[in-house]
């Protein structure tokens, strides 16, 4: 049943006078002047880059949605599931991009903002993602951000709810900007450090001229519990329909930075990523660690298949038991199978003491064998039978020793080629491929690059002990839209290297990862002007309008001084021209963007 405001819901809400412990922050701050240079700071972190199909704000991935479509996904929703389920949806879609806008608000303001500064910034993304405008209430007490005493207030115009939901139900008693409601709470709950619930006591689609919302904590509603419903999952009979999990938790405490999925492990063997593509993986490797299947890591070279095979050994039942990772590249191949089975005494030239393989060292827990695709046929044979039963011989031995391993083997190569080919047993090919894992190149999950490199700069701070406060806007583009060919590899000495160049307290720019200018090509990208016209962005943008710029400001002296005519001007443009391109008069004309007869003409002139 959808919440129906009563006379007192309708009214403000009796609140406490302020005593001189609670700070009071005047509404008109609160909101945001849209024409504001903040506004525009904003637009430039918008990046359009069509040759990917993506748009970007800051380092999250955006999608352009039209109205239209969704109004008719939200008729369809409410038509299908019933008017509480499509709210339900609604409101949690709302709720997890409003804590994810929250979470990049952290970043963008600063550490040291203030909550004032945080619902300044969330008014603007919410304004700037086209959903309503924010708008402040005339009352100068309307806001109050502090503890239990949370209150704040504010009005909404242009809602494209209210406006699709007019459009084809007409006036009725409910409000019904359900979308915005759970922007709104997931955003103030994430900044506040505690459950702050929107109400929407008045809406456009109740006859009200605007939309005005209440925001306090949710033990301050009398009622909170007919509106938190919708932010939990709901079954929806009599369809079944695929629900979202519940809503994210909300931290204890506001803090000064969004928490880190990777808080507590060890730093080199973490596994991190927020893209569809890792969550997929992420969610096979806990399927397949519990079990004792042999594992296949493929991918390309430095994509993290070592972290990725310590992450089934650590999820597994073998946790507790060794560990044992071999580069099968890295040893000789008259070495391999000693160093893998073990040797004895006397089993060659130099063989003076029997030794253990590193099998018999894993015995219990897990052997990661890396480019397996080296192997040589001998010791492949010997690995085969390992995987068929358990047992192996040292080198030189006719002795049979029986081992529990679990095998997680990883190539680069294609085995299937390398089994036409002759290079590789397809029965071992066989043993092996019982659970195969692709790990996607960088490339293909862009979305893990901000995540990494929050990482990776902590990493390298630390070890370098390089306090670096983090990377530019600039540089975050240019590295978020490398094609990055290393991998995650590349990604970590390019960022090391900006460490290590970086001077303390200073944000990591372009320049300091200069060895790999030529490779750090930033795609061409789109972003907004303060007219909110596409315009391109990148070094050759920003060049070009500089150099506009320094032009305008030099003409703009020459006139004031009133010394130079236009014939003197164009006079020494030529001669400068003319200069710069050697004597050639054709590389001269194509300078000033002129035709070789009319710089000749001018040059002629010039002698006479």
């Amino acid at each position: 049943m959808l919440h129906k405001p009563t006379a007192k819901s309708r009214d403000i809400p009796a609140r406490k006078p302020h005593d001189n412990a609670t700070p009071v922050i005047a509404v008109p701050e609160l909101l945001v002047d849209l024409n504001l240079p903040k506004v525009r700071e904003f637009t430039s972190k918008l990046r359009f880059s069509p040759n990917e199909g993506s748009i970007w704000l800051e380092d999250r991935r955006m999608v352009l949605l039209h109205a239209e479509a969704f109004s008719s996904l939200r008729e369809e929703l409410i038509a299908s599931l019933g008017v509480d389920t499509a709210r339900g949806l609604l409101t949690r879609i709302g709720y997890a991009a409003g804590c994810r806008d929250a979470e990049m608000a952290w970043k963008m303001v600063g550490n040291q903002a203030s909550m004032a500064d945080l619902l300044r910034t969330g008014a603007i993304l919410h304004a700037l993602q086209g959903f309503v405008l924010p708008e402040n209430l005339p009352q100068p007490d309307a806001v109050i951000l502090q503890g239990n005493e949370y209150y704040a207030e504010w009005l909404w115009k242009n809602s494209i709810e209210d406006e699709a939901h007019i459009a084809l139900h007409g006036i009725g008693s409910h409000a019904v900007c359900w979308t915005e409601v759970g922007y709104s709470t997931g955003y103030l709950s994430t900044c506040a450090g505690q459950r702050i619930l929107v109400r929407e006591i008045e809406c456009r689609a109740m006859g009200n001229p605007h939309c005005r919302n209440v925001a306090k904590p949710a033990s301050r509603w009398d009622d909170a519990a007919e509106d938190l419903r919708f932010l939990e999952p709901q079954p929806a009979p009599p369809t079944k329909v695929y629900m979202p999990g519940k809503a994210a938790e909300v931290p204890a405490a506001a803090p000064a930075i969004a928490p880190s999925a990777f808080a507590g492990e060890t730093p080199h063997d973490l596994v991190v990523g927020a893209s569809t593509a890792f969550h997929l993986l992420r969610h096979k490797v806990l399927r397949v660690a519990p079990t004792n299947a042999t594992v296949l890591l493929l991918g390309e070279s430095g994509v993290g298949k070592s972290l990725i095979a310590r992450d089934v050994h650590r999820n597994s039942r073998r946790a507790h038991l060794p560990f044992v990772e071999v580069n099968c590249a890295a040893i000789p191949e008259q070495l391999i199978e000693s160093e893998l089975f073990g040797v004895e005494r006397g089993a060659y030239s130099g063989a003076t003491t029997s030794r253990a393989g590193r099998f018999e060292f894993a015995d219990g827990g897990t052997i990661f064998l890396d480019e397996i695709g080296t192997l040589s046929m001998t010791a492949q044979g010997k690995l085969l039978r390992v995987l068929q039963n358990g047992e192996l011989e040292r080198l030189g031995s006719s002795k049979t020793l029986r081992t529990n391993v679990r095998v997680i083997a990883a190539t680069n190569e294609n085995l299937q080629t390398a089994v036409r080919e002759g290079r590789f047993r397809e029965d071992l090919f066989f043993r092996l491929n019982v659970f195969p894992l692709l790990i996607q190149p960088l490339r293909e999950r862009r979305d893990d690059i901000p995540l990494l490199t929050e990482v990776l700069l902590t990493r390298f701070s630390k070890r370098h002990d390089r306090p670096v406060l983090g990377i530019t806007s600039r540089a975050m583009q240019a590295v978020m839209h490398h094609q990055w060919p290393g991998n995650i590899r590349e990604l970590e000495n390019v960022l090391e290297r900006g460490v290590i160049l970086a001077q303390d307290g200073e944000l990591i720019d372009m320049h300091h990862l200069f060895s790999i200018d030529n490779a750090l090509n930033t795609p061409s990208l789109l972003g907004i002007n303060g007219t909110g016209t596409l315009t391109q962005h990148g070094d050759e943008a920003a060049r070009d309008s500089s150099a506009s710029e320094s032009i305008d400001a030099m003409a703009e002296e020459i006139v004031r001084q009133g010394k130079v005519s236009m014939s003197d001007m164009d006079d020494a443009m030529t001669r400068a021209a003319v200069k710069q391109a050697g004597g050639n008069i054709s590389r001269a004309a194509t300078l000033l963007g002129v035709t070789r007869a009319q710089l000749d003409y001018r040059v002629k002139k010039l002698d006479d």
